[in-house]
């Protein structure tokens, strides 16, 4: 079913994959289970690996030329930089795509499974809604999970290499920082009980982040908290107004799924929702990846480019 607002969210056991932005375009989704069931990696392939071929969807769209030259991602980030330095911006989160022309014999189930394999601290999901879309995500980062009226939820931002022996720059506390104290104000104003820990380094996949956990006592609705969290500064940025004005200005493209959430919702009475990170919308003839990175003050356009090309390759080795 299609969600017109998170207000709708059914009380039933299902499925949610909500955009950054909703829209026409971009519609939020709450797929009901019709059942659950526990698989090992071999019995899920013999179970639909006979019927993958039928999940292809529209093939041009993927074609279109949205993706930037590194030159061109350099420059929207030195823009940024000098909003920032204006004091117009605190950070913002630029992405881009990168289309990848495939044939359209993918099994996308082994795909899923290399994923899981090569991901195994990741939220790992392959979902597909007939003629609308397939999308494979392997993200790190948790946005909210709840058992009743206790919940969890992370701020994760800052990135490098998992085999870097260099310490955590400034511009990397900074940015996690400021998704930290963003969290924390709108967890004040909902929830009570509130524990916040250390910022810590987390491996995920090829990379490290630093990540801060909180957990905390709910007061009021859990999808009011969502339509609070969400978009977080780690996938927007701060101001969150100026921000989100500064990325539809800029970006030249349409984010769709990519920086928004999915994730099982009222399973065993637990919600369990992710940040749409590391993720590709697969076509019939392509892949597009979309990747992304906070930009601060201390930034370097070259060494965010780089960083875009890191976090390519959680994906890349799955299509191989």
């Amino acid at each position: 079913m299609v969600l017109d607002s998170l207000k709708n969210v059914p009380a039933k056991p299902g499925f949610i994959i909500y955009p950054f932005i909703p829209d026409g375009n971009c519609k939020a989704y709450f797929i009901q289970a019709d059942k659950h069931v526990c698989k090992t990696p071999e019995e899920l392939e013999l179970d639909v690996s006979s019927s993958y071929n039928k999940w292809l969807v529209k093939s041009s769209s993927a074609l279109n030329n949205t993706s930037k030259s590194k030159d061109e991602y350099c420059n929207i980030v030195t823009s940024a930089i000098n909003e920032i330095k204006a004091g117009n911006l605190q950070k913002v989160v630029l992405s881009r795509t990168e289309c990848i022309k495939k044939a359209n014999h993918e099994n996308h189930v082994k795909i899923f499974q290399k994923l899981c394999e090569k991901n195994p601290s990741a939220f790992v999901s392959l979902v597909y809604i007939p003629d609308e879309l397939l999308w494979i995500t392997a993200t790190p980062e948790l946005l909210l999970s709840s058992n009743h009226n206790k919940i969890k939820t992370v701020s994760l931002a800052g990135t490098k290499q998992y085999d870097s022996l260099e310490e955590w720059g400034a511009k990397e506390k900074r940015e996690q920082g400021v998704v930290t104290e963003y969290i924390e104000d709108i967890l004040k104003k909902s929830c009570e009980n509130i524990m916040v820990s250390f910022p810590e380094e987390v491996i995920a996949g090829n990379l490290k982040h630093l990540s801060t956990h909180f957990s905390a006592t709910l007061k009021t609705d859990v999808w009011s908290l969502v339509s609070s969290l969400h978009p977080t500064p780690a996938v927007c940025g701060m101001p969150l107004k100026e921000a989100k004005k500064f990325i539809l200005e800029t970006e030249g493209y349409d984010r769709k799924y990519y920086s928004g959430f999915l994730g099982p919702c009222n399973v065993d009475g637990n919600i369990d929702l992710f940040v749409n990170l590391r993720c590709a919308e697969i076509f019939s003839n392509a892949i597009n990846l979309y990747i992304g990175g906070g930009i601060t003050k201390d930034s370097i356009p070259e060494k965010e480019w780089e960083e875009t090309e890191m976090k390519k390759k959680t994906l890349l080795p799955a299509f191989e």
